[in-house]
């Protein structure tokens, strides 16, 4: 008897597993007390308010979301791409430096990456109150990390010949240094940097619901009050922003671009990245900060946290990481293979699409309104806002590649669904594999998102622990965070090796 073989395509759907202890928990907790007001919400949709005092506060907040987006986005770039390079073996071939310091930059960014800019923006209110700045620095901090990890990796594609070649001629070290890593970061700006921005704009929005400003503060005031109408107002603003930042960057072509005029583009990113960290510098040591006694504690740990409530938070944060994975993995594949016709993969791009849009807290938030909260909520939530993520990359790329086998297994009389899990999924499943591991490393940071609201995990006592001032346990917490993260990534970044 031949051994059952694992193989990507299958991989892709075992995980939809995870469904059985979701539906039971969820169907459990289940009560009808707020389906009256879902039904509004779902209904507002398609008639939104519109009048001249919500239009003008529209725009004040589409603004706000921008210069916010916008700054956190431009910042996190050009630092992205200094540490970046920080952290490539070129710098150190041309430039004699210990590598040590290439080591410490990278622990540093490894940390900063691995704790979501909710927590950064969360911890920063509390020491220095509700400002923009707090929302452009909570962004920057884990974008500028993950952005140099995303140059650094491209920076070390470079043939180390092509340096070899170089200090054979005697070139000058640093404008050889430029000339090499010119190419691959303005190609990574291009297909990386890009779409950034929009998650830019998404990070905005969800900082904004908790009081940081631009187009989430008016999202959540608008759900406070039940006021569905105005919500979906602000929600397809929102929609509106993002697709018109995506269509004007595409616009962009770097490479045509007049050598003049891109470097004077360099210099002026030179001085605005030399002025915000300046403007940092001085924001930090200029406003408000934790109180003397509060440092103080920060040395003294508080062993009686460590108990069997915070080892179940932890756990409850790892377990909330896999099941949301689970559902972002399987969901797609298992819903265009159902619902493979026109029609069914046109409502399953806007289901996403509105997935999307509206922020997972917003998402969580309705979902409690007839479900008490739970591990299963939270993972539902996540999962479902990360599933149309990968669906949208799924699709796009099944439907651009060759469809040549599909076609001839259909005009032999094969299924529509077998031939298009053989002939079309199969090529696919392998890089989608990949893309999800990738995902997964952004859905570790996001149980913080929804920990903060479903009262589950690491999310919800670090709310408790700031709402307190327990600045030991906060510590704790972010440690703790920051290690279920970084572990993580280790496992997927072997996955997606063993994958590409």
């Amino acid at each position: 008897m031949k051994k059952l073989k694992l193989t990507p395509s299958s991989i892709t759907f075992l995980p939809v597993l995870v469904c059985i202890p979701l539906a039971y928990e969820l169907l459990i907790n289940f009560h009808s007390g707020g389906i009256e007001i879902f039904k509004e919400f779902t209904i507002s949709a398609i008639n939104p308010k519109i009048n001249n005092e919500i239009i003008i506060t529209l725009i004040k907040r589409l603004n706000e979301t921008i210069f916010i987006a916008f700054s956190s986005w431009l910042i996190s770039i050009i630092f992205g791409v200094i540490f970046g390079i920080l952290c490539s073996d070129i710098l150190y071939k041309f430039l004699i430096l210990p590598m040590f310091l290439k080591r410490f930059i990278k622990l540093i960014l490894t940390i900063t990456r691995s704790i979501h800019e909710i927590f950064w923006g969360l911890i920063l209110m509390q020491i220095y109150g509700i400002n923009f700045s707090i929302g452009i620095i909570a962004i920057c901090i884990p974008y500028i990390a993950i952005n140099a990890k995303v140059f650094s990796e491209q920076i070390a594609n470079i043939d180390l010949k092509t340096i070899k070649s170089i200090k054979q001629i005697n070139g000058n070290n640093f404008s050889s240094l430029i000339t090499l890593v010119w190419s691959p970061v303005i190609e990574t700006f291009k297909n990386f940097g890009l779409y950034r921005l929009e998650c830019a704009i998404r990070s905005t929005t969800v900082l904004g619901l908790f009081g940081i400003g631009g187009i989430g503060t008016s999202i959540f005031s608008s759900f406070q009050s039940l006021n569905f109408k105005e919500l979906w107002t602000y929600l397809w603003g929102l929609a509106f922003l993002i697709i018109i930042s995506k269509e004007l960057f595409k616009k962009i072509n770097l490479f045509n671009t007049p050598k003049n005029f891109l470097l004077n583009f360099v210099i002026a990113l030179f001085f605005f990245s030399m002025f915000s960290l300046f403007f940092f510098i001085y924001f930090i040591f200029t406003k408000n900060t934790i109180p003397s006694n509060s440092i103080n504690n920060l040395l003294i740990l508080n062993s009686s946290f460590f108990s069997n409530d915070f080892l179940k938070l932890f756990l409850e944060t790892i377990v909330l990481s896999l099941l949301s994975t689970g559902v972002a993995v399987s969901f797609p594949p298992l819903l265009i293979l159902i619902f493979n016709n026109k029609i069914g993969i046109s409502i399953i791009r806007s289901i996403s699409f509105l997935f999307r849009l509206i922020p997972p807290p917003l998402i969580i938030l309705m979902l409690l309104m007839f479900n008490n909260p739970s591990i299963s909520l939270a993972a539902l939530t996540l999962g479902l806002h990360n599933a149309a993520i990968t669906s949208k990359l799924l699709l796009g790329n099944l439907y651009s590649q060759d469809n040549k086998e599909y076609i001839a297994m259909k005009s032999l009389g094969v299924a529509k669904r077998s031939s298009w899990l053989l002939g079309l999924f199969v090529k696919q499943a392998r890089s989608y594999l990949a893309y999800c591991a990738y995902r997964s490393d952004i859905i570790i940071r996001e149980t913080a998102i929804v920990g903060l609201i479903g009262s589950v995990g690491l999310g919800w006592q670090l709310q408790e622990s700031l709402s307190s001032f327990a600045w030991d346990e906060v510590i704790i917490i972010l440690f703790a965070y920051s290690s279920i993260a970084i572990f993580g990534e280790l496992i997927n970044g072997k996955i997606k090796r063993n994958l590409t």
